[in-house]
């Protein structure tokens, strides 16, 4: 095997640990704000609430405990997980296009990775609109790691297409060198 195989496998492993970390933070998240006690009146809760705000208007937070008791955001949360799955399989399925050394099977996470490139572009817009709205020191951590995050995963999709081409290349030799060695080698004509 050679290295640049072993650091694609490298890299399948470290999106299925990663991907079953984010799992296991979704849950523990979903299950202690379900488990929280609910709000027994809503109106001595409203008036705390705006006295603690501070005067400009702030983005509502996506994970925050008060908005995951409404069912929508409960839905945002189980999409991640089922998103999160499919990544685990899709990776799965990239390891063993490289162990069996059939590139085909790695287009599937190929494509995946690109539209996660376009899921990430449209995270970072959010962020930007969170840092105009006024929200400003997790908007530009948020941005940060965003932009990380696809630095990371465009170098992930270098090193696999390139296994990806040489996987290609290979198969296309070995056709090749079948179709072009006689069957009765011994028999000069």
């Amino acid at each position: 095997m050679s290295p640049l195989n072993a650091l694609g496998l490298a890299i399948g492993w470290f999106d299925i640990f990663g991907a079953l970390l984010f799992e296991l933070m979704i849950l523990y998240m979903m299950k202690r704000c379900f488990n929280s006690r609910p709000i027994k009146d809503v109106e001595k809760q409203q008036q705390s609430d705006d006295l603690q705000q501070p005067q400009r208007r702030m983005t509502p937070k996506l994970y925050g405990p008060k908005y995951l008791h409404d069912n929508s955001n409960a839905y945002i949360f189980w999409g991640y997980l089922l998103l999160l799955n499919a990544w685990i399989v899709i990776t799965l399925v990239m390891m063993a296009g490289i162990v069996l050394h059939k590139p085909q099977l790695m287009l599937m996470w190929l494509i995946w990775c690109i539209g996660g490139l376009v899921f990430d572009m449209f995270f970072l817009f959010w962020w930007l609109y969170e840092l105009l709205a006024g929200d400003s020191i997790e908007a530009i951590t948020n941005i940060m790691i965003s932009l990380l995050t696809m630095a990371i995963e465009f170098g992930f999709i270098y090193v696999i297409h390139r296994i990806y081409e040489n996987l290609s290349q290979s198969t296309e030799v070995a056709a090749d060198a079948k179709v072009t060695t006689p069957v009765y080698s011994f028999m000069i004509i």
